[in-house]
Order: C-alpha cells, then structure tokens, then sequence
C-alpha cells in the first residue's frame, strides 16, 4: 500500500463526515424554523379562544336553530334528564383515573343539548358512577361550545353498541340514548350549581398547551452544539 492510500482513505472519511454534519445541521435549523412558525400559530389561536371566553356569555334557547361558535361562551336553561347519563373516557386528571359525566339537558322548548359536567374520579364506571351527583330540578348552565371534530389517527373509535365512548358525538349519542331534537354540539359547564362533591367542572376547558418555543429552542441548541463539535473535529484534523 503506498503513503497515498490513506490519506485519500481519510480524506474520503473527511468528505463524508462533512456531508453528513452539514445535512443534519440544516435539518435541526429547518426544526427550529418550523416550531417558530408552529409558535406564531399557536399564538394565535390561543389569542382568539381568549376573545370568544371574554365574550359575556350567549343565551341560548332554541339550540336547533342556534349554532354558536366552538369555544363560544353560552348559557343554557333547563331539566337535567340524569337517567339518560353517559360516561366518557377514561380520562385522567392531575394524574388520577376518571370519567367526563355528560348529561343530556332539556330545554323548556323540548329541545336538548348535551352538557359535560365535569370529571368524576373513578377506575371503573361503576365506581364513577356512584360518586357523580345528580342534579335535579331547573338548572342554569354556563359553558363552553364544542362541536364533533374529524377523528385523529391514533384515537379511538366509539362503540356505542357497548357504550364505550371516547368523545362526545351528539347525533350518536342521541340514537343510542332514544333522544330527539338533540343539539349538534354540547356544552362544557364551567359554571358550577353546586360547589361540592362531584363531577368537577371546567376540567378540559384548559387553553392548548404552548411549548413550540422550548422545542424550537432544543432543535437550534442541538444545531449550535453539532457546529462546535463539527469545528472542534476540524481543528483537531489541521493540527
């Protein structure tokens, strides 16, 4: 083997090494940039849920024909039809096992809106079920909207044939239930009747969630620091 063969080996390795240092340093930047882009989103539609939430709440009384915007204060009126409650879930809260309590409310125009009370502790519905109070007589629900969004890929489908719900879907849950003149969207309480016992209120009305900066910050860090180690090798290489 003659002297040049391994400089021209190295030399190779070098080239190569470069190659791949350069890719990866513009895919961490191109990362970064994204979750910027990402923030700015985010930042957004957190602003315009705050303006819909600092609206006073939109009275509503004939919920067929009334179609408030998601995320859109309201305030309904009405006779909680408690034999008719369903379960969601599973769904945790501060790292405890639960259900989300939905209760169909009839109006005094004999239309219904389906109302999420809250979250009840509880690893079976059973055990759930037993810690949800009821509410009785006329009941004054302020809330937020919701309406059936398109299924994401890793979540589950409902199976009402077993009552297993995952989401809230009016129109399903209507047909399952035996119900009729059932609003296309549901409610949310924030507003409780009763400060005491359960369901809780409000859990899940939280605003999402915003850490694209501290991911943005990661992917230019890990780029940052592949420049240095990138200049540290090649100066190790001329010396």
């Amino acid at each position: 083997m003659s002297e040049a063969e391994p400089k021209q080996k190295a030399k190779r390795t070098y080239k190569g090494l470069t190659i791949i240092a350069i890719g990866t340093f513009c895919v961490l930047i191109g990362l970064g940039t994204w979750q910027l882009h990402r923030l700015a989103w985010k930042e957004g539609l957190i602003a315009e849920r705050q303006t819909k939430l600092a609206l006073p709440p939109l009275v509503i009384s004939s919920p067929l024909t009334s179609k408030p915007l998601q995320f859109r204060r309201v305030e309904i009126r009405g006779r909680f039809l408690n034999k008719k409650e369903v379960l969601i879930g599973p769904r945790s809260y501060r790292g405890s096992p639960g259900w989300h309590v939905v209760t169909p409310l009839e109006l005094s125009s004999g239309s219904i809106v389906l109302v999420d009370r809250g979250w009840v502790p509880g690893l079976s519905k059973g055990v759930a079920m037993k810690r949800t109070i009821p509410e009785g007589g006329d009941a004054q629900v302020v809330g937020i909207t919701g309406w059936p969004r398109k299924l994401g890929y890793f979540e589950p489908e409902n199976v009402p044939e077993k009552d297993q719900w995952f989401r809230i879907e009016p129109t399903t849950m209507a047909k399952k239930l035996g119900l009729n003149r059932v609003a296309a969207y549901w409610v949310t309480a924030v507003a409780p009747l009763k400060p005491r016992g359960f369901p809780i209120r409000g859990v899940g009305n939280q605003l999402p969630n915003n850490n694209h900066l501290s991911y943005a910050l990661t992917w230019f860090f890990m780029a940052f620091g592949l420049l240095l180690l990138s200049i540290a090798y090649w100066w190790q290489g001329r010396r």
